[in-house]
């Protein structure tokens, strides 16, 4: 289920690196440039936008709950770009961006491509509820 965002340009006088920084906003706004956020996880983003970047490029998403959370591109084709967090974001905060996303029509054929992408979600964050459980048991 797509959600739209957009980039905006940050303030480079604030930042001393080099290069120009982005921020990723869920939401549509009448500025910046619009991006479809196709697929969102625990760990990355799979984004569509026509701004080129870069392999290795680092932006900010803004999201619900988490607030900034560093991502960087990992691989791109054409316009589509796999992006991956700096760290996993927590469940309650992709439940959040997720409730962001265009409602689906109950009307429509199930999209199975769609299916995958929500069970998938769903055992990366079971993954992430045991790890954190067995690091907690490691540590007694």
């Amino acid at each position: 289920m797509p959600m739209l965002a957009h980039f905006e340009e940050l303030d480079p006088n604030g930042d001393r690196r080099r290069s120009p920084r982005r921020a990723l906003k869920l939401g549509v706004s009448e500025g910046g440039e619009s991006v479809t956020v196709h697929d969102l996880s625990l760990t990355g983003a799979l984004i569509e936008t026509s701004v080129p970047m870069l392999v290795g490029a680092i932006f900010e998403i803004d999201l619900p709950v988490a607030g900034k959370v560093e991502a960087e591109i990992v691989w791109n084709s054409g316009e589509y770009y796999g992006c991956q967090f700096g760290f996993p974001i927590a469940p309650s905060a992709l439940s959040a961006a997720l409730l962001q996303a265009e409602p689906r029509d109950p009307n429509a054929a199930p999209d199975p491509l769609a299916e995958l992408r929500e069970l998938s979600a769903e055992v990366e964050r079971l993954a992430w509820k045991m790890d954190t459980a067995l690091k907690r048991l490691t540590k007694k």
